[in-house]
This record gives structure tokens, C-alpha cells and sequence, in this order.
């Protein structure tokens, strides 16, 4: 079944393209990050503008990277989770969380000029990420924790799309379990 992407998040995509592309970073990078926000067809900001969720959803990657055949933050859509949380669960943790990608926004301008994160090379990135670790930036904990969250919790939050996250980590999630449920409870045969 295919789903139409909104006109309002296509021509988000689209321009953020443009500008990337213009501004001669590394545009590809952008253009993926920037698709993948809008893809969420039935998904829509709920905290976030389109440029804020890119570098969140950049930031989200650079921690759980996806490889060949094992599914990171993006697949998992954790960027959904995190805004799906910060709008709906914890609408108190918003401004603070705001408040904590500006400041991170703004470190990135103040080092790499007019380019957003999700504009960097992904060498960039990392550097900045490392950067954040190591001077206990409280924003590297904050997208840190909201990633593992995002990749692992109960997909019906807004992460862990397609249970990327519970095949990630071989977990069988089945709600209904039958006894016997291992070798521990099986009854024992007294005839032996």
C-alpha cells in the first residue's frame, strides 16, 4: 500500500534539498535525513520543525548507525518516538529538550558556519558527537537515552518501527506465553 507524503512535508524536503544542495555541504546526507523525516506518511511533527527533526534524526543515527542488515535509529524511526514523547508523554521534558538542541544548534553553526548538523559529512558529525561525550554536554546524555529508547521500547510509542529494535536484539515478543516457560518450570516426572 502506498501512502501519499503530505504537500507541507514534501515541500519541507524538497527545499531543505535545495538549500543543501546549494550550499555545497554534504547534501546527500541532508536530502536522506530530510526524506526520512517526511516519510512518515501518517506522522506528523508534533515538536519539532522539519530542520530541528533532521538534526535530531542525523544526531539519532550517528548513535545507533544502521549497517547491512542490521536496522539503526532511522529504520526504527526514532525520530517519531522522540517527538511522539516530548508532544504527548513528557510535555514537560519539551522546553528543556528545546532548549538543549538550540544550544547544540548553535554550537554547530558557531563551528562549521551556516551548515546544520544534518548537513555535515558523517566524520563531521561524529566529531562533534565525540566532542559533546567528552565534555559531558548534557545534550549527548538527553539523545542518547532517547535513542536507545526510540530503538527499544513498545513500537506503539512511535520507535522501533517494524520491531527493528526486538529483532536487533533477537527478543521474542510474544505478550502471551504458555507454561511450560523454560527448563526451570517444566513439571518434573516422578516416575523417574
Amino acid at each position: 500500500m502506498t501512502r501519499e507524503i503530505p504537500r507541507r512535508a514534501f515541500v519541507g524536503a524538497a527545499a531543505a534539498g535545495i538549500a543543501a544542495i546549494w550550499a555545497g555541504t554534504s547534501w546527500w546526507e541532508y536530502r536522506k535525513a530530510g526524506e526520512h523525516v517526511a516519510s512518515g506518511a501518517a506522522f506528523e511533527l508534533r515538536t519539532f520543525s522539519l530542520t530541528q527533526a533532521a538534526d535530531v534524526d542525523a544526531f539519532a543515527a550517528q548513535i545507533m548507525p544502521s549497517e547491512p542488515g542490521s536496522p539503526g535509529a532511522r529504520e526504527a524511526h526514532v525520530i517519531h518516538f522522540i517527538d511522539h514523547v516530548l508532544a504527548d508523554v513528557t510535555p514537560e521534558a519539551r522546553p528543556d529538550f528545546l532548549l538543549q538542541l538550540g544550544q547544540f544548534q548553535a554550537l554547530v553553526t558557531e563551528s562549521h558556519g551556516s551548515s546544520r548538523f544534518a548537513q555535515l559529512t558523517s566524520a563531521e558529525q561524529q566529531a562533534i558527537i565525540t566532542k559533546l561525550e567528552h565534555d559531558k554536554h548534557p545534550f549527548f546524555h538527553t539523545i542518547r537515552v532517547a535513542t536507545l529508547y526510540g530503538m527499544f521500547a513498545n513500537p506503539e510509542y512511535g520507535g522501533n518501527f517494524n520491531k527493528s529494535g526486538w529483532k536487533l536484539l533477537g527478543f521474542d515478543d510474544r505478550f502471551s506465553w504458555t507454561a511450560p516457560f523454560g527448563y526451570y518450570d517444566k513439571p518434573e516426572n516422578i516416575d523417574a
